[in-house]
């Protein structure tokens, strides 16, 4: 007996990503620069991380950096929902349209990095269940950045739609999720750990090396799981269009 599909589930997405990514490496370009900006910042921050305002300071600073993924995460969303549309993307043309809509952009990103850690600090205290809660948190926000970046829903709405999409259709957010945390929670620091352990003789064991390894590995899973939750966002809220 053939089993019935999951409602609103689309592996084929996750597979065709793959080489529209390769086809369009532009999408790597501004979730690349976010995240090296990032590391030059914890960096930064780190001498001055001891004490209780020294935390305090690190914390902002890997706050701020989680946003600029986040901004970058909406760029690439911009520029990923170009290329399933036009099958080349465009970065002049995508990059206006990005400059448009960073205020919608960044007040989504904002939303969404408080929760998360509100999230994240509920974990230090209940252990276990708190990466469990944070976990359905991000499923539930899993569709605000490209609500905002590609669907035109304004940023401080961009949180309730994701919330009102994921409750309508549940499992194609669960995978997505599951996905991304994978990719950005385990696969990226483990293949930047290799790839700087086979680049040990050029980079002398500089963490900063290791660190900037991981943000070109971090900015590549960034632009696919752009290319996964835009295609399946816009085909859920515009059906009509025809690609």
């Amino acid at each position: 007996m053939k089993r019935a599909p999951l409602p609103g589930l689309d592996l084929g997405v996750y597979v065709s990503a793959l080489p529209k990514l390769v086809r369009n490496p532009v999408i790597v370009v501004v979730p690349l620069l976010m995240a090296i900006v990032g590391v030059l910042l914890t960096m930064i921050m780190v001498p001055f991380s001891s004490g209780g305002v020294g935390s305090l300071t690190l914390g902002l600073a890997q706050l701020i950096e989680f946003l600029l993924g986040l901004f970058g995460l909406g760029t690439a969303c911009v520029i990923a929902d170009d290329a399933w549309r036009h099958g080349r993307a465009s970065f002049d043309r995508d990059w206006t349209e990005t400059q448009r809509r960073s205020g919608e952009i960044m007040m989504a990103a904002i939303g969404f990095g408080l929760l998360t850690t509100v999230a994240l600090y509920v974990t230090q205290i209940i252990g276990i269940v708190g990466f469990l809660l944070t976990a359905v948190v991000i499923v539930f926000l899993i569709w605000t950045i490209p609500a905002a970046a590609v669907g035109g829903i304004p940023g401080g709405a961009a949180i309730q739609v994701s919330i009102e999409r994921v409750r309508a259709k549940p499992f194609p957010a669960i995978l997505a999720t599951i996905v991304a945390l994978a990719l950005l929670g385990y696969v990226v620091p483990l293949a930047g750990s290799w790839i700087a352990s086979l680049l040990l003789v050029w980079t002398f064991g500089s963490s900063l090396a290791e660190l900037l390894i991981e943000a070109v590995l971090q900015a590549i899973a960034i632009s696919y799981v752009a290319l996964v939750i835009t295609k399946i966002y816009t085909d859920d809220a515009f059906s009509s269009r025809p690609w």
